[in-house]
């Protein structure tokens, strides 16, 4: 078995698939807020088919404190639903994608689950006061290092794949680049490991993707989670284990 079949075999023995009167409910092995498993459904109704979450999504938001009154939060919404092809039907709040043929929905699965991972950001945004000042320190050291010209945020760097964005872009003078992602949660664990596996699958050799962990603090980020990324093809490293090796890390892989 090669790398990315471990890759797939690790993620995929935690995802279920069951059959239900509308079609498929799909279970990812990735956690909510509220610690149970993220969810959502095909809905199939003939030839044609749709994703979308259970409806209940958006009112658990509001109910954990998110003030979708706020204009902040909503331009950080209709950003996530621009950039991963997903439509929020207002009528009842469902979170859905476009209908497509029937042959054609697993192609939307990874996309949506991306999206409903990152949705969750909007829940911590206050939270992210204390975690902003990691990534905050985690760019500057990486300015100091590279300079400020090299290091960029929040950018996708596969043109055919806009809705895979990297936290913090670093580009070397080797022509390498250094893909960043500061490991938080399970929210921003998966969304390296998809993005790794992405580069895997499009065969992209001059892109190195990292996880930097601010600690080892086992409350933040699930067991399963942190198997799933030790498994991948993510390099990883640990902040409060010594900023200077750190960048020192990313310096060998990029030159």
């Amino acid at each position: 078995m090669n790398l990315q079949q471990e890759i797939c075999a690790a993620f995929c023995d935690g995802l279920i698939v069951r059959k239900v009167p509308v079609g498929y409910a799909i279970s990812a092995p990735v956690t909510w807020f509220s610690g149970d498993t993220i969810s959502f459904y095909a809905r199939v109704e003939g030839e044609r088919a749709r994703l979308e979450d259970s409806g209940s999504l958006l009112f658990d938001l509001e109910g954990q404190g998110v003030d979708f009154s706020s204009e902040n939060r909503m331009e950080i919404l209709s950003g996530l639903l621009r950039d991963h092809g997903v439509v929020l039907e207002e009528e009842d709040g469902v979170f859905c994608t476009e209908w497509v043929p029937k042959a054609k929905i697993a192609a939307l699965a990874l996309p949506f689950l991306t999206f409903l991972a990152r949705v969750q950001d909007l829940l911590f945004l206050n939270r992210e006061i204390v975690k902003s000042t990691f990534k905050e320190d985690l760019i500057g050291a990486l300015e100091d290092t590279f300079s400020e010209a090299s290091v960029s945020v929040a950018e996708a760097l596969i043109p055919s794949l806009p809705h895979y964005t990297v936290d913090i872009v670093v580009r070397a003078r080797s022509g390498k680049t250094a893909a960043i992602f500061p490991a938080t949660n399970d929210v921003s664990v998966l969304r390296a490991v998809l993005f790794s596996m992405e580069l895997q699958k499009h065969d992209v050799s001059n892109i190195v993707p990292f996880l930097i962990y601010e600690n080892l603090d086992k409350g933040a980020i699930t067991h399963q989670s942190r198997e799933i990324a030790f498994n991948s093809d993510l390099t990883p490293a640990v902040w409060s284990g010594g900023r200077e090796e750190v960048m020192q890390k990313v310096q060998r892989y990029v030159q």
